[in-house]
C-alpha cells in the first residue's frame, strides 16, 4: 500500500511539473504571438523611392550622420549635444492620402533585433515637433536616432501613424541602404555641431 501511494504521489509530482513547464512555455509564447498579430502591415521600399501605404506615402531623401548636435536655441552659448555612439539623421517627405495624420511610430530597426526610438534624449537640439501631414501635400520632416556605430549597417526605418489599434494601421519599412562601406563613410564623415533646423531648410 505504501509503495502504491508513493508511486501515485511521484506520478502526480511528475505530472504537475510537466503541466507547470508547459504553462510557463505558453506564457512566454503568447506575448510574441499577440505582438505579431498587433504589428501593422508593412510596405517595403528603399531610399529615394515613394513608399505608398494605405494611409500615407513617404520618401526618404537623405541619410546623414553626426558626432554632436548644435542646440536648438543657442541663447547663452550652450554646448553641443554629444554622444558616445553616433547620431543618424533621416530626412524625408510625406503626405497623407485621405485625412491629416502624424507619423507617431518611427523606429530604426537594426540586425539582431535592436530597435531605436526617434529622438530619445536630444529634444533641446531636435528639429522640433513632427508636422501633421495633409492629404495630397508633400511636407518635409526629420527623424533623429542615437545608436552605437556598429549598429548602422543594415538599418531600416519603420514608420507609421501608430495608435491604439496598430493592426488596423499601415507602416512603411524603408531600407536605408547602409552597407558596411556606407556605414564607414557615414562614420568617417560624421559632422560636429550639426544644425538640424538649418540642414532641413
Amino acid at each position: 500500500m505504501n509503495v502504491r501511494k508513493a508511486l501515485l504521489k511521484g506520478g502526480a509530482g511528475i505530472g504537475g511539473a510537466a503541466l507547470l513547464a508547459g504553462a510557463m512555455w505558453l506564457h512566454t509564447l503568447v506575448p510574441e504571438l499577440r505582438a505579431a498579430q498587433l504589428d501593422p502591415i508593412r510596405t517595403g521600399g528603399k531610399v529615394g523611392e515613394e513608399v505608398r501605404t494605405r494611409d500615407f506615402s513617404v520618401r526618404v531623401e537623405k541619410v546623414e550622420a553626426a558626432r554632436s548636435l548644435a542646440p536648438g536655441f543657442s541663447l547663452g552659448g550652450r554646448p553641443d549635444v554629444g554622444t558616445d555612439g553616433i547620431y543618424l539623421i533621416v530626412r524625408f517627405r510625406a503626405s497623407s492620402h485621405r485625412e491629416p495624420l502624424q507619423l507617431r511610430m518611427a523606429n530604426l530597426e537594426t540586425p539582431g533585433g535592436y530597435v531605436y526610438k526617434h529622438d530619445p534624449r536630444t529634444r533641446a537640439a531636435s528639429a522640433g515637433v513632427q508636422p501633421t501631414f495633409q492629404p495630397m501635400i508633400w511636407t518635409s520632416g526629420t527623424f533623429l536616432y542615437e545608436l552605437p556605430e556598429d549598429r548602422l549597417e543594415g538599418a531600416r526605418l519603420v514608420v507609421g501613424p501608430g495608435g491604439l489599434l496598430p493592426q488596423l494601421s499601415a507602416a512603411a519599412e524603408i531600407d536605408l541602404g547602409i552597407t558596411a562601406k556606407r556605414a564607414k563613410e557615414l562614420i568617417g564623415g560624421a559632422a560636429e555641431g550639426y544644425r538640424l533646423r538649418e540642414a532641413g531648410q
